[in-house]
């Protein structure tokens, strides 16, 4: 028994090695793939979905030419960056309600704001002032969908 979980582990570590290495772009010993009854290295008992999120907020103050975004603290809703906000959009018989999706990471703590920004791309307004977000935890399943005013919580 103790030859098995020894060999399951060089196997292992030899494939994290190799993963290491690759990432890197360093050069080392080759790496041999593991042998058909080795078990596949997983990092959790199951992959886990992601929560398909919709933003929907009423941003009445807008003008021609602007656009409606979400920020916020996690990558998939651009760490903050105005510039990879997630866009939301509207139409003629849609405004003033903007809508977008988005891929957020289930059981996860987040922050976020609306922003509005010119056709240039620069930020003409945030939702509110620093310290003052929004925030969520997304669910462990299913779906996650805002209603929302601009400014209002």
């Amino acid at each position: 028994m103790r030859t098995a979980q020894h060999r399951t582990t060089v196997r292992a570590g030899a494939l994290a090695a190799g993963l290491i290495a690759g990432i890197l772009g360093v050069a080392g010993p080759a790496v041999a793939a593991p042998a058909a009854e080795t078990p596949a290295v997983t990092a959790g008992a199951a992959e886990v979905a992601p929560i398909a999120a919709t933003f929907n907020v009423v941003a009445d103050f807008t003008v021609w030419g602007q656009a409606v975004y979400v920020v916020g603290s996690i990558p998939e809703l651009g760490s903050w960056n105005p510039a990879a906000a997630v866009p939301l959009t509207t139409s003629g018989r849609a405004w003033p309600n903007w809508y977008g999706n988005v891929a957020l990471p289930p059981n996860t703590y987040i922050e976020f704001q609306y922003i509005v920004k010119n056709a240039d791309g620069s930020v003409v307004r945030w939702e509110k002032g620093y310290q003052q977000n929004r925030t969520t935890i997304t669910p462990p399943t299913g779906t996650y969908v805002t209603h929302d005013t601009f400014g209002g919580y």
